[in-house]
């Protein structure tokens, strides 16, 4: 019979879509206030994959992706979630978002994303949050399920993903 132990901390990402700077900088601000600094700030690039948050974010939209340096107990993922949801609505202009924050935990073996949209693959944290694996680390990088995201699934996004579980993995060497 196995026995219960303790989760190994994980690498706390944030991708980030934005169509106002200023709402970005303040919720990256805010981020780094309630999780610590960043040892990673990414590139900024367009989000063209889909056409869901244009109306909401009224513009063209960013993606940028952020890590903290400060690795986290994987069980306060929902918390996590719930702490992005207020930063996103304390940004919001007319109910409108103009950040959207998806926080999610990488660990050398997959990627897990939290949701607020309930689906037959996602698991249910604590209130009202979801987990999904949305890749898992196999033969040298992360590949996608049936239903990892579209941008997910790039070139672009596995380079970003590969760099972040690099400097994690130097991480988890130092504890």
């Amino acid at each position: 019979m196995g026995e219960a132990g303790f989760f190994p901390p994980e690498k706390l990402i944030i991708p980030v879509l934005f169509s106002r700077r200023a709402a970005y900088s303040a919720a990256r601000e805010e981020l780094m206030r309630r999780f610590g600094p960043l040892d990673y700030d990414g590139p900024e690039f367009p989000f063209e994959f889909s056409q869901y948050y244009d109306k909401e974010m009224d513009g063209p939209i960013t993606r940028v992706f952020l890590a903290f340096d400060r690795l986290v107990e994987p069980s306060t993922l929902w918390k996590i979630k719930r702490t992005c949801n207020r930063i996103e609505q304390k940004n919001a202009v007319g109910g409108n978002r103009r950040v959207n924050l998806d926080p999610g935990l990488l660990d050398l073996n997959r990627l897990i994303l939290a949701t607020t949209k309930h689906a037959g693959h996602r698991i249910a944290l604590k209130r009202g949050i979801y987990a999904e694996i949305t890749l898992h680390y196999r033969m040298g990088g992360y590949q996608p399920f049936d239903w990892t995201y579209p941008d997910y699934r790039t070139d672009e996004y596995q380079k970003i993903l590969m760099e972040i579980r690099k400097i994690y993995h130097r991480q988890l060497k130092q504890l």
